[in-house]
């Protein structure tokens, strides 16, 4: 479950997953690399619904989809405004 406290770190190491492997990893038990990864995929979905590039049912999938990751509607927000 992606939480607005593991965007806030993703974002402290600007979506760079070396960056955070190599410093952050070790300074932090609040979010694991499997998370660091689904953040990734997920902007890029949210990325494609953001820009209107997708078809309605696409869209409505993405929306579930992102629903479904995150923790609160708040966190959704966040996610949204970052892609």
């Amino acid at each position: 479950m992606i939480t607005s406290r593991k965007l806030e770190i993703y974002r402290e190491y600007d979506g760079m997953a070396d960056l955070w492997v190599n410093m952050g990893k070790r300074k932090s038990t609040e979010i694991s690399e499997n998370d660091f990864y689904e953040i990734m995929n997920l902007l890029q979905v949210a990325t494609l619904l953001k820009r209107n590039l997708a078809t309605p049912d696409l869209s409505e999938q993405i929306r579930r989809r992102l629903s479904e990751a995150t923790d609160s509607h708040e966190t959704l927000q966040v996610l949204l405004e970052m892609a």
